[in-house]
């Protein structure tokens, strides 16, 4: 552990002779985040300061280096390293995109569960940046929400994804390296090699929650508890039964069964967003009538209704629990 005191840096100071300080944004487990501009430049960055362990600023060092040759290939709204530095002993700096908008974490926490066109729209746009990143090469393995920031209008808001990269491999370097949020976490991820199918499994937790404002179950590494569908946790009529297959698809523990690229998460939530933008009568026309929440509650629970809600085959005899009943997992248990 580090025993230094990291610099304190006031508005107007400059970092490193290469940018200047704007303000304090917060100090994090993980380092103080400033706000901050470069000296040949106007646009907005966040800088944070950290403290690797000793020893470390080398490694640091050349780690930041390729995250910002990346850094090029992401698309618009992922916010990763740019630059980076050693101010001095243990303390290293690293730039990242402007910060901007609200987390997931903090909407859901002031207003309560999103409504469903919304979040399939947020949730939409997500899954397609994410998969143009994974196009270049570029996967997360970090996604959670105190991470997705919803941009903008309320009613429409746009995805950013603040990610200084602690999945590929910083989190080993710092001296106060962030718990993981492992309920947003794939169960059978690679520590520090994330994929795409983990964070396809980061999407459709976040989009449990964003739909029941309440955390995922604990992860089941060997499938035997079924997650329970998002529109039983809501109380009011919905339409969100049409989306539980969806988020249940992307949360498979195993990844064989989680969907295969982010595009098709994305094709899928457009394809909902469709269903949505019909009036009810068009809807009740083609026998997609809404069901209001918790009515599937009142159905037989039988083990193969769930498996094909969560797209499994129904000859998996071990997805049941040893009784024969299927065993629901409550969001809300320890």
């Amino acid at each position: 552990m580090s025993t230094g005191r990291q610099p304190r840096f006031s508005p107007g100071s400059t970092v490193d002779g290469r940018y200047r300080i704007r303000r304090l944004m917060g100090r994090w487990q993980v380092g103080t985040a400033y706000a901050a501009t470069p000296l040949r430049g106007t646009e907005s960055v966040t800088l944070l300061v950290m403290d690797v362990r000793p020893a470390a600023v080398p490694q640091y060092l050349r780690w930041v280096r390729i995250e910002a040759d990346q850094q090029r290939v992401v698309p618009a709204g992922l916010l990763t390293p740019t630059d980076g530095g050693h101010l001095s002993g243990d303390t290293v700096y690293m730039v990242l995109g402007g910060l901007r908008g609200v987390p997931l974490a903090t909407r859901i926490r002031q207003d309560g569960s999103l409504d469903e066109v919304v979040a399939i729209r947020f949730f939409e746009a997500l899954a397609r940046m994410l998969g143009r990143a994974h196009a270049e090469g570029v996967c997360l393995g970090s996604v959670r929400p105190t991470n997705v920031f919803l941009d903008g209008d309320p009613e429409a808001p746009a995805p950013v994804v603040f990610d200084p990269g602690f999945a590929r491999g910083l989190s080993r370097l710092l001296d106060y390296a962030p718990r993981e949020a492992e309920r947003f976490v794939a169960p059978d991820r690679h520590p520090e090699m994330p994929s795409a199918a983990d964070d396809i499994f980061s999407l459709g937790a976040l989009l449990y929650f964003a739909l029941t404002a309440r955390k995922p179950p604990p992860v089941d590494r060997e499938g035997r508890r079924v997650v329970t569908p998002p529109s039983w946790k809501r109380h009011d009529s919905t339409l969100c039964s049409y989306i539980d297959p969806v988020v249940l698809k992307a949360m498979a523990p195993q990844a064989r069964d989680r969907h295969d690229l982010c595009e098709e998460l994305a094709d899928e939530l457009a394809a909902l967003d469709e269903v949505f933008r019909l009036s009810p009568d068009a809807r009740a026309v083609l026998g997609l009538q809404g069901v209001p929440a918790g009515a599937e509650r009142r159905r037989h629970t039988h083990p193969h209704y769930l498996h094909d809600l969560l797209g499994l085959p129904e000859d998996r005899d071990d997805d049941i629990a040893p009784s024969g009943e299927i065993e629901i997992a409550d969001p809300d248990e320890p």
